[in-house]
């Protein structure tokens, strides 16, 4: 039995830990009933021990993965969700999204990168609920994927306890900006927002090659770009008229890393 989810950019700016975007690029997971565990391709332990929360019964489990480790792609929240599913489907259960989705966020501990891998598309995740929203066609995605990893555990301990109030009011605005200048297709609106104050300056820190990408992103005439997820990729919006200038300036900016290309998956989970 089997099941596939996409990699998706969370936080996007200003909706910390609220929005997230699906990509099409996607976490394979076969699972078959065995005498003992065996799965392949597994150094950390990562899928056995989510696999074991899932299924009391060994399984053989065989992963395969587009999605960049350890980048701020959502390679975790694709696993734990094609997992889920295709060990639900191999036990005669239903899969229902929703409890794919709750079961997949309590792992994961935060609910963005889990509403992506599930629903798929452009989502609002908080509150146990998750919200699709829509994306204008007239916009596409470049990443830039750096040649270090950004541990989730390091870039959340980088973030202070508090913000100042000033700051919380801007990023609501930006926030606001941000899903409708999506929606809308509306560069204006999207060139409007301006850089977030609530975790991408920490996690700049942590990662120079961020600001270097978001930098060139912006210079280059990108509407809008920001951390994916915890970093350090970089997730560059951009049209047809300035996708080859994002594309040049940040591969110059990004080195020995990677540029991706995904389309938006409009599928999560399958």
């Amino acid at each position: 039995m089997n099941a596939s989810a996409p990699a998706s950019s969370a936080n996007l700016g200003p909706g910390f830990d609220s929005l997230a975007l699906a990509l099409e690029l996607r976490c394979r997971v076969d699972v078959a009933e065995a005498a003992s565990w065996e799965i392949a391709n597994d150094p950390e332990g990562f899928v056995q021990a989510a696999a074991t929360r899932i299924s009391q019964d060994p399984l053989r489990i065989e992963v395969r993965s587009e999605i960049p480790v350890g980048k701020g792609l959502g390679s975790s929240a694709a696993l734990l969700a094609a997992l889920e599913t295709a060990v639900r489907r191999l036990w005669g259960n239903p899969v229902e999204h929703a409890e794919v989705f709750d079961a997949v966020a309590a792992a994961e501990g935060h609910a963005d990168n889990a509403a992506a891998a599930v629903y798929g598309g452009l989502v609002l995740a908080g509150s146990g609920s998750v919200h699709r929203m829509e994306m204008h066609p007239s916009l596409s995605v470049v990443v830039a994927v750096p040649n270090q990893t950004l541990p989730t555990g390091q870039a959340r301990a980088a973030l202070p306890e508090a913000v100042p109030f000033e700051a919380a009011a801007r990023t609501s605005g930006r926030a606001i900006r941000l899903v409708e200048g999506l929606r809308t297709g509306n560069l204006e609106v999207l060139g409007s927002i301006g850089p977030d104050e609530m975790h991408e300056p920490f996690r700049v820190a942590l990662r120079p090659v961020i600001g270097r990408l978001l930098s060139a992103a912006a210079e280059a005439g990108a509407p809008f770009a920001a951390i994916s997820g915890a970093g350090p990729s970089v997730l560059a919006i951009v049209t047809e008229q300035s996708r080859e200038a994002v594309t040049e300036a940040l591969g110059d900016a990004v080195g020995e890393g990677t540029l991706l290309s995904p389309a938006i998956a409009a599928e999560g989970v399958l």
